[in-house]
């Protein structure tokens, strides 16, 4: 029979001893390890195994659901008439004692009749890049900043937005403009 030796580390090691357990202080959680005579490592209850473990449960309950609601509030998600496994996102999901802001998306289980919470939003941010706009424009903003900084104005605004010009040739307030020369000879 193998002697266990115990380590108590805050990161696992690359390289294990075999027949050890190790003890791993990650922030406020702790994760246990056993190795066999090899040196490989098990996981014992660790957030790695429990996290693998919801994920696989998570899918297999989503195989069922096959509908999703988007609703206003609690009130709205309660009043829902379902018959079958649905999701559904609140986006004002406070009336929920367990949500402090934001939305929420529930899975509804037909067969327990239950709600079940599976994730909360605090907020929904969106960015959008200058370079992702479809059919900007072809300046970049700093460009844009410049012009805008360098850009002025009249006092006799209103008189020059009246000059227009038709046809090649120059008006004021939609008439033609006659010079005072009619001919090249002057």
């Amino acid at each position: 029979m193998a002697l266990v030796k115990f380590y108590k580390v805050a990161t696992l090691p690359g390289s294990l001893e075999p027949d050890s357990f190790y003890y791993v202080e990650n922030g406020s959680v702790a994760e246990s390890y056993l190795t066999n005579s090899s040196g490989v490592a098990r996981a014992v209850g660790n957030s790695a195994m429990i996290n693998a473990l919801i994920s696989a449960a998570i899918t297999d309950a989503l195989t069922d659901y096959n509908a999703l609601e988007v609703v206003a509030d609690i009130a709205a998600r309660d009043a829902l008439a379902l018959e079958r496994n649905a999701l559904v996102l609140v986006i004002d999901a406070s009336g929920d004692p367990t949500v402090d802001a934001g939305s929420a998306l529930y899975a509804y289980v037909e067969a327990d009749d239950a709600w079940v919470k599976v994730a909360e939003y605090e907020s929904m941010d969106v960015v959008i890049q200058w370079a992702s706009i479809q059919d900007g424009p072809s300046s970049s903003p700093a460009q844009i900043d410049t012009a805008v900084s360098q850009s002025h104005t009249h006092s006799n605004k209103a008189v020059l937005d009246k000059f227009t010009e038709s046809e090649g040739q120059p008006q004021y307030n939609g008439q033609p403009i006659k010079s005072s020369w009619e001919t090249a000879n002057w």
